[in-house]
């Protein structure tokens, strides 16, 4: 079966960013807002900082819904835990883990810095995502 992890961000619409995770039999298809955050520099800041014996959340809102990319560093290792809620403001709602994930760095992280480096060429109007993510960053991941 295969391990690897697939990542993309297709083109921002409208202030949404088309998001596909698929791990095994594990999906994951959808559009994040550009409201309260940008998951794209959460997501770079997590892959480029994560240190040992630390963990770094990744917040990708639906309005109201959010999932949450949590990875957890530790040696040679990071556990990815996706988890969700059905209301982000609400903090008496519940968070329910999806999926979870642990393997070496490279096969966890890999995935996420080459679909971030994708991401930082792609072109498309400010007012459909006011965020820009420069390749220069990228190419020191």
């Amino acid at each position: 079966m295969d391990n690897s992890i697939s990542i993309t961000f297709g083109e921002p619409k409208h202030g949404w960013l088309p998001v596909d995770f698929v791990h095994q039999d594990f999906q994951l298809d959808f559009a994040a807002s550009d409201v309260l955050n940008d998951p794209i520099e959460e997501l770079y800041n997590t892959v480029s900082k994560l240190q040992d014996n630390n963990s770094r959340k990744v917040v990708w809102w639906l309005e109201p819904g959010a999932y949450f990319f949590e990875f957890d560093k530790k040696g040679q290792n990071i556990t990815l835990i996706i988890s969700e809620t059905n209301n982000l403001h609400n903090e008496k709602e519940e968070k329910r883990v999806l999926f979870t994930i642990t393997d070496d760095k490279d096969k966890i992280l890999k995935p996420f810095i080459s679909a971030l480096k994708k991401f930082s060429l792609l072109t498309y109007e400010e007012n459909h995502w006011p965020y820009k993510l420069e390749k220069t960053k990228t190419q020191s991941l």
